[in-house]
């Protein structure tokens, strides 16, 4: 059973907590939890799950709590905000989240690194993967009144990357994916090796899913040309039971894109719950 420790916050809509997942004990992760300060819908609040949430957790977080005042203006409904980090002060933890978020792989092929130094250990996302389905999203469902069936996860970067691989592999993991900047890249872009089974099982998905791309214009060219070509490859398969939507932030770069469209790809991903609970009169 996953073991937890709680730390309080001034804000009490916001908890802290350490997370030991039952297969790493000496890993801990950071969460931080946002909860709206409202009752929750019938169904439940949606959940939109953040990687790198000590960096990117707030911006998520304040983008739903201020407009979901407002979701029949805004777009954008209440919802429980998940942050996943790491313990400690930095908004990133280059050797855990390359290790977490990116694809297994037999050999790993990658370019020289821009500082020099060796690639950090890598290739853990399908342990990642299976402690969010199996520890994370649980906990969840028992201590929050959430909808199981509407969540959504924000990756940018690696983060991006390990969103890709959670649908292309599990997509039945969330009903929204949200990845900005998406290091297809990584490993000879490995992780399109993932693609022809997810679209050979579209039809056997239980509930709708909706996947926004973006990345910034000055970014370097390859992340554009990637995620470019992907959303040609799967446009062709949209329906009303997967839909994917690619927007390129004009004059925009790898960190300024995030807060960017952060809320176009949240009313994108959570339009079928506004639909569904027609709860847009706040």
């Amino acid at each position: 059973m996953m073991r937890y420790e709680e730390f309080s916050r001034k804000d009490p809509t916001i908890k802290q907590l350490h997370i030991y997942p039952e297969e790493q004990v000496n890993s801990p992760y950071e969460l931080y939890i946002y909860t709206p300060d409202q009752p929750p819908p019938p169904s439940g609040f949606p959940v939109v799950y953040v990687l790198d949430g000590n960096a990117l957790f707030q911006t998520v977080q304040h983008a739903i709590s201020l407009q979901s005042r407002r979701t029949d203006a805004t777009g954008v409904p209440a919802a429980v905000v998940v942050g996943i980090g790491y313990p400690g002060d930095q908004p990133f933890n280059l050797k855990r989240r390359f290790y977490d978020y990116t694809p297994p792989a037999t050999s790993t092929t990658l370019p020289p690194r821009p500082d020099g130094r060796p690639w950090p250990e890598n290739g853990a996302a399908e342990q990642f993967l299976s402690f969010l389905r199996e520890e994370i999203q649980p906990f969840l469902v028992e201590h929050y009144q959430i909808n199981p069936k509407q969540q959504t996860i924000f990756g940018h970067s690696l983060g991006g990357l390990f969103a890709l691989y959670t649908l292309f592999t599990k997509p039945d993991t969330f009903q929204g994916y949200i990845a900005t900047s998406p290091s297809i890249w990584w490993n000879e872009r490995n992780v399109l090796d993932y693609v022809p089974s997810f679209l050979a099982n579209l039809e056997n998905n239980k509930e709708a899913i909706r996947l926004f791309l973006s990345v910034g214009s000055l970014e370097k060219d390859h992340l554009i040309i990637d995620a470019k070509a992907l959303t040609a490859r799967l446009e062709s398969y949209n329906s009303n039971r997967f839909e994917v939507r690619y927007i390129e932030g004009e004059n925009e770069n790898h960190m300024s894109i995030v807060p960017t469209v952060i809320s176009k790809g949240l009313r994108f991903t959570l339009q079928n719950f506004i639909d569904i609970e027609g709860r847009t009169d706040r």
